[in-house]
């Protein structure tokens, strides 16, 4: 990403911020503010913003695009998590003939500060010791692994600064089990990765020796950082896109090469 996309992304963020926008509901602004950021960050022309596109079946399907562009191309921007966006892509890839990229953020940098419900005011502030990379993308992909090798489909990944607030109004001593977001700020793009082909998704393999030779899920899962049940999906895309094959069993476990 060119220092030009950077400096955009953060003019774009600050505009973003100055708005006056209507709260619904706690994390809805926030969640319409990235949203809005990025789609902006990818065009500025809201001629391209919320394009109904017709399916070529027989129902004659419609939903609503995020982004159409001059070109022919789709992008749809999803802050949140992949899976509820699997409908959408399959009615693309089957009966539309549009390229369509897929831009999912990733929360490299999170600050979090934590603010009194009563006064507003910022009780603390601190990094969160979290880094998302892209094996965190790659562990929600699994649903669609019949599409992530298709010409048409790519995903975009941008590496995010970000500030989060939240509210101490969760149960527990200081109040922040349970509590909900206030905010989610933007703050600044600090790369971007694309995935398109096989090279790219195989690319994304950690390279670490302990994973040269046969691996459990929890070797991978130690290497990766990666929690709960992502290091198994992870696993299961790159088995997909025949970058690493089951190889035997120790006790219990699978073992896995890689090809």
């Amino acid at each position: 990403m060119s220092d030009l996309g950077k400096i955009k992304f953060l003019r774009l963020a600050g505009e973003e911020l100055s708005r006056v926008k209507a709260r619904e509901s706690i994390g809805l602004l926030a969640e319409k503010r990235l949203h809005s950021t990025l789609k902006r960050w990818i065009t500025e022309d809201e001629r391209c913003h919320e394009v109904k596109i017709t399916g070529r079946g027989e129902k004659k399907r419609r939903f609503v695009a995020d982004i159409l562009t001059p070109e022919g191309e789709i992008f749809e921007v999803q802050t949140g998590k992949l899976y509820p966006m699997l409908k959408k892509i399959d009615f693309y890839m089957t009966e539309t003939e549009y390229p369509v990229t897929v831009l999912h953020p990733l929360f490299r940098e999170k600050w979090i500060s934590w603010l009194n419900v009563e006064t507003g005011e910022a009780a603390a502030r601190k990094k969160s010791p979290l880094h998302e990379n892209p094996l965190h993308a790659l562990a929600e992909l699994k649903p669609f692994l019949p599409y992530l090798e298709n010409g048409r489909f790519r995903l975009c990944l941008p590496s995010l600064e970000v500030e989060e607030y939240r509210l101490l109004d969760g149960w527990g001593k200081k109040g922040k089990r349970g509590s909900h977001r206030y905010e989610l700020i933007p703050l600044a793009l600090l790369d971007t990765l694309w995935l398109k082909t096989h090279e790219d998704y195989a690319a994304q393999f950690p390279k670490d020796a302990r994973l040269a030779v046969p691996f459990t899920a929890k070797t991978f899962a130690h290497i990766t950082h990666l929690r709960g049940y992502d290091p198994y999906n992870v696993l299961a895309v790159f088995e997909g896109l025949g970058v690493i094959e089951k190889c035997g069993t120790k006790g219990r476990a699978t073992l896995w090469q890689k090809r």
